[in-house]
């Protein structure tokens, strides 16, 4: 695929990773968009939605979504909750940041919170609205095959982790 200047608009070399270069010598960065992602606790559960879009459609997913232009993560992450599952959390903890690959391989940061629910009906919405929300024990946490991204095991692993230390 060949890229274009944003600049100038004549075609690009790629140098780095996330680096293209033109005759211009105007520098194309390719960096990751940020999403914020959160486990949402109650009662020793976590809370997941269903996607109702694809990629990765009628797979449980965490909510969370892309970080909007001037927000903080933490401000995305409490936002995006309550966008797709409609519910108030607090968040107590960050738990890490996983690097993927979004649709059509676009990079992807994803930094991932730990809330607990705090009030409100949970009713999906946005792209969480394939099924209804469940509840899973932290001993009964989906498997690879049910969720709806590759990097959630590594964050799973984290939170397993994190939730045997700290019990909330």
């Amino acid at each position: 695929m060949t890229r274009h200047c944003t600049t100038c608009g004549l075609p690009t070399n790629q140098i780095k990773d996330n680096l293209w270069v033109c005759e211009n010598n105007h520098d194309n960065w390719v960096n990751p968009a940020a999403g914020a992602i959160v486990y949402v606790l109650k009662d020793g559960k976590v809370l997941y939605g269903v996607r109702s879009v694809e990629p990765n459609s009628g797979k449980l997913s965490l909510p969370g979504g892309f970080i909007e232009i001037g927000e903080s993560a933490e401000t995305a992450a409490i936002r995006e909750v309550k966008e797709e599952l409609g519910i108030n959390v607090t968040l107590i903890d960050y738990l890490g940041s996983y690097s993927s690959d979004y649709a059509s391989g676009k990079p992807a940061i994803n930094i991932v919170f730990i809330a607990k629910y705090s009030s409100g009906e949970i009713v999906s919405s946005d792209d969480m609205s394939g099924g209804d929300p469940i509840w899973r024990d932290i001993n009964t946490l989906p498997k690879q095959d049910e969720l709806a991204w590759g990097w959630y095991s590594e964050a799973q692993k984290d939170f397993i982790e994190w939730h045997r230390t700290h019990k909330a």
